[in-house]
């Protein structure tokens, strides 16, 4: 298929096939992308030439990525209904370790200076080496260390962990 033929095929559907994806999605900016998805797909088939009636393959092509669509909205609604429900009932769940959690970061950030408590932040939530944390600090390995030796120490005292 030649650019123009491509064209007069683009102009002479697109704002049917926009009507039929509105008709069916009622989003503006999803139904453009759809139809111009369908287009690009059509430009894109080596095989494009041996459609032989290219209306009516287009009307089924954004009527079936449409159809696609709805579905996987109903399925995501039907997650997300199910998903409290789901919280609710699973033993394995437990509220009262986010509580602790809670309160740890707390005490973090009310007790620790800003150094130690950007030190710990990229050791314990970045998974940084102390090696990076150090260099993204610019501090010694030594002084990340001190900090997590400090820290660790302060928490086993506050929360009552033993080694």
């Amino acid at each position: 298929m030649t650019s123009k033929e491509f064209d007069i095929i683009y102009r002479k559907n697109y704002p049917t096939l926009y009507r039929l994806a509105f008709s069916m999605l009622r989003d503006d900016e999803e139904c453009r992308d759809l139809v111009n998805e369908v287009f690009t797909d059509l430009l894109d088939n080596e095989d494009n030439n041996s459609i032989k009636n290219i209306d009516g393959y287009l009307f089924r092509t954004v009527r079936n990525k449409a159809l696609s669509i709805i579905s996987h909205r109903s399925t995501l609604e039907r997650f997300k209904q199910l998903y409290p429900l789901e919280m609710n009932t699973n033993s394995s769940y437990d509220s009262d370790y986010d509580r602790k959690l809670l309160k740890v970061k707390e005490f973090l950030d009310s007790n620790l200076a800003p150094n130690a408590r950007d030190a710990i932040r990229l050791v314990f939530e970045k998974g940084l080496s102390y090696k990076d944390a150090a260099e993204q600090l610019n501090v010694s390995v030594a002084m990340i260390n001190k900090h997590i030796v400090k820290t660790l120490k302060m928490l086993r005292a506050e929360f009552k962990i033993e080694k």
